[in-house]
């Protein structure tokens, strides 16, 4: 009686065993996911470029509002130029 159980767990171990699935090492994953998957993380890629595209078109606006600022203060330091002469 004792040897029936201990076969049955045995039995049960082992059945359990080999119904985990290990894509890996038995199969090779469908193209459809491994496409998914590439999809998946070229996005991200992008995602990723476009965040640092825009926080470098914020920098550049920003330069550009400071550089414009730097020459209306500069101008309006300036002297008035002569008025030219019409020929």
């Amino acid at each position: 009686m004792r040897t029936s159980y201990i076969t049955v767990a045995i039995a049960a171990i082992l059945s359990l065993c080999s119904c985990t699935r290990r894509d890996a090492d038995r199969h090779e994953e469908p193209a459809a996911r491994q496409a998914g998957r590439d999809a998946y993380e070229a996005s991200q890629e992008i995602k990723h470029d476009a965040k640092k595209a825009a926080q470098d078109l914020r920098q550049a606006g920003k330069e550009f509002r400071e550089g414009w600022a730097e020459r209306r203060k500069e101008a309006k330091d300036e002297p008035p130029a002569p008025p030219r002469k019409k020929q």
